[in-house]
């Protein structure tokens, strides 16, 4: 086991050069998606928030409306959508976390900071994999509901 310096300083033989280049080079990934992804996050919060008042706005005119349910389910789907994205919310500031702890852990050449950015790193990756597990287990049930729906109608 290698042995660290006082105050979370990595020795300059802890990191070769190698794994100094491959961790600049993907903090340089990191903080472009995060950009991204916070930019994305912003645009579907917008567009949640123009569903739910668009959705408000014509409910006070649904006599105008063929279909009186077309105004809820605006407000509906803005609310649902606002929810999607409070989730992508996370992942993406987990991934900011890793860049930003990351690229100056790596400057400065200290242990705690890049111990901290892999945490980060850690809990984007069990969120998204707890989210891949649910959202399959709802594919399951959508379909084993269909599967039920069809098999009582008789296809």
């Amino acid at each position: 086991m290698e042995q660290h310096q006082p105050g979370g300083i990595i020795p300059t033989s802890g990191l070769n050069e190698n794994i100094k280049s491959y961790l600049r080079q993907t903090v340089r990934w990191t903080n472009f998606l995060a950009i991204l992804g916070f930019i994305g996050t912003g645009f579907m919060i917008l567009f949640a928030l123009i569903m739910i008042l668009g959705g408000g706005a014509m409910s006070q005119y649904s006599s105008q409306f063929p279909i009186r349910g077309m105004a809820i389910g605006y407000s509906v789907f803005g609310v649902i959508y606002l929810a999607v994205s409070a989730l992508y919310f996370y992942p993406v500031f987990c991934l900011y976390k890793f860049g930003r702890l990351m690229k100056y852990g790596m400057m400065t050449e200290n242990e705690v900071q890049i111990t901290e950015a892999f945490r980060y790193q850690r809990n984007m990756y069990r969120f998204m994999g707890i989210m891949m597990v649910v959202i399959i287990g709802l594919y399951v049930l959508v379909f084993i509901s269909l599967g039920l729906a069809g098999a009582s109608r008789g296809f």
